[in-house]
């Protein structure tokens, strides 16, 4: 009897198919994981970026205030809408000034006076639809001035974001 202690060779193809195997699974998921990873970091950017953006504008239409003279926007009018993707009003948190919001080369915009415009949001993200959907904007209509709010974003990275928020104004549409 031989006292010979070894793998033959078939015994080490078998191994070596088996551990080739497993790091080919293991390294699928291990990128199969960081591809994720990679996406939920970028969802979690554009929802920052849109959450950020949506506080910052219904803190200002909450404060926005009747336009008695016309200068901003039509007289006895809270809010007016420009176009489909653009409001305009008197906010009372920047000195009583004309105030719009809108979307521009799919950034979130404002402008709080002739010709300074400030980005909203970064040009990481790729606002796709920016709405307002006015409820109340005239002193004739009898009804408190609400505002909603819809936006839909991402980035190459990530899926479509839908967000709506609505806001109504702090102050009560009454005759005056």
């Amino acid at each position: 009897m031989s006292s010979h202690k070894g793998f033959t060779l078939i015994e080490v193809l078998v191994v070596a198919a088996i551990f080739g195997t497993l790091m080919v699974a293991i390294t699928g998921l291990f990128i199969s994981a960081l591809r994720i990873e990679k996406g939920v970091l970028a969802s979690r950017k554009v929802l920052g970026q849109i959450s950020y953006a949506s506080e910052y504008m219904t803190r200002a239409l909450r404060m926005a205030e009747k336009d008695k003279t016309g200068i901003c926007i039509s007289s006895g009018s809270n809010y007016e809408s420009v176009s489909l993707g653009e409001i305009r009003f008197i906010n009372a948190l920047q000195h009583s000034g004309c105030q719009s919001f809108f979307l521009d080369n799919n950034q979130i915009k404002y402008e709080t006076s002739p010709g300074n415009i400030v980005e909203l949001t970064s040009s990481d993200i790729i606002v796709e639809n920016l709405k307002f959907e006015l409820s109340g904007e005239t002193q004739s209509d009898d009804i408190q001035p609400f505002v909603t709010i819809y936006m839909e974003a991402y980035t190459k990275d990530s899926s479509i974001l839908k967000v709506q928020t609505s806001v109504s104004q702090r102050n009560l549409d009454v005759d005056y």
